[in-house]
C-alpha cells in the first residue's frame, strides 16, 4: 500500500513538471497556441513595467506582439510554489531572447494560467 501511494505521488509529480516544462518550451518557441489553450478568461500580463488584465484573446494577441518583439529562443522551467493559502501555483523560468533575458513567472488557478510577468535581467 506505502508503495503504490509513493508510485502515485511520484506520477503526480512528474506529470505536473511536465505540464510546466511543456509551457516554458512553448514560450522558447513562441507558440502562443499552446498557452493560450491554458489561459483563464482573464489574463493578467506584466512585460516590465507595463502590466494589464486582458481577456484570454487579447492576452494571446499581446504575447504574440512582445514574442515578434523580442524573438524568444529558448526558455527553461527553474521551480515551481504555491501561495500561502495553496490557492493557487507559480512556476518560474528563464527566457532568452534576441533582445535579452528574462526571468518569467506563470501564475496558475487550477489548471489554467491566470497571470504571465517576464522581467528583463539587467
Amino acid at each position: 500500500m506505502k508503495r503504490l501511494f509513493s508510485v502515485l505521488v511520484f506520477s503526480l509529480l512528474v506529470s505536473m513538471t511536465f505540464a510546466q516544462n511543456n509551457l516554458f518550451t512553448a514560450i522558447g518557441s513562441s507558440d502562443v497556441a499552446t498557452l493560450s489553450s491554458k489561459f483563464g478568461s482573464d489574463v493578467e500580463i506584466c512585460i516590465g513595467t507595463e502590466q494589464d488584465f486582458y481577456s484570454k484573446s487579447s492576452a494571446t494577441k499581446r504575447l504574440e506582439k512582445f514574442f515578434a518583439e523580442v524573438h524568444p529562443k529558448t526558455s527553461k522551467f527553474k521551480h515551481k510554489g504555491n501561495n500561502k493559502n495553496k490557492t493557487s501555483e507559480y512556476s518560474v523560468g528563464t527566457m532568452t531572447s534576441e533582445k535579452g533575458n528574462y526571468r518569467v513567472f506563470i501564475y496558475y488557478e487550477g489548471e489554467k494560467i491566470t497571470g504571465l510577468m517576464f522581467n528583463k535581467d539587467e
